[in-house]
């Protein structure tokens, strides 16, 4: 991985997600439902990378990012979720073809529902004063990670022009 191309792809993420991704946002029943553009990169570099502590790594850089962006508690809970959740793709990626759509939308699905479900949850049983109930925060939840499902392939496409600058590919290992 080369971590300062890595670093930079993180700033211009988060950018996105914090200044153009909020027009892309509508109200559903439970609240505001929309794209996370940092997990959609998370499953790219999950797909893409050569070692699951890689893939790890750069899943943690980009919760921790988005950690940041938030207020409130639970402060470094996201990073962790990213590190597992990107670990986790990494580690089911050769069940699947890593350059299709379909696979990207599915593995971006799973990736949204461990990370923001396990969030809620985490939200819902500190935080018991909510007036919402668990419900309506899981079902956010969930329209977040379908949202997301279908924004990941369009994300995986721009920034495959871009994969020679983020990922090291091992000699004569072109595929992936």
């Amino acid at each position: 991985m080369r971590w300062i191309y890595f670093l930079i792809l993180v700033l211009v993420a988060v950018v996105l997600q914090t200044t153009v991704a909020p027009a892309l946002w509508f109200r559903a029943w439970g609240g505001y439902v929309g794209p996370e553009l940092l997990a959609a990169v998370s499953v790219f570099v999950a797909l893409h990378t050569r070692s699951a502590a890689d893939a790890a790594l750069a899943g943690w850089a980009l919760g921790f990012a988005l950690d940041l962006t938030l207020s409130g508690g639970g402060m470094g809970l996201l990073s962790l979720l990213y590190a597992a959740g990107a670990a986790g793709v990494f580690h089911v990626r050769d069940a699947f073809f890593a350059g299709r759509p379909m696979t990207q939308a599915i593995l971006g699905l799973l990736f949204c529902l461990f990370v923001y479900e396990l969030w809620t949850a985490y939200d819902v049983l500190t935080v018991p004063d909510r007036g919402q109930g668990w419900w309506p925060q899981a079902a956010r939840a969930g329209g977040l990670a379908v949202y997301t499902a279908a924004v990941t392939p369009l994300v995986c496409a721009a920034l495959k022009r871009v994969r020679r600058l983020l990922i090291v590919l091992p000699a004569g290992r072109q595929r992936r």
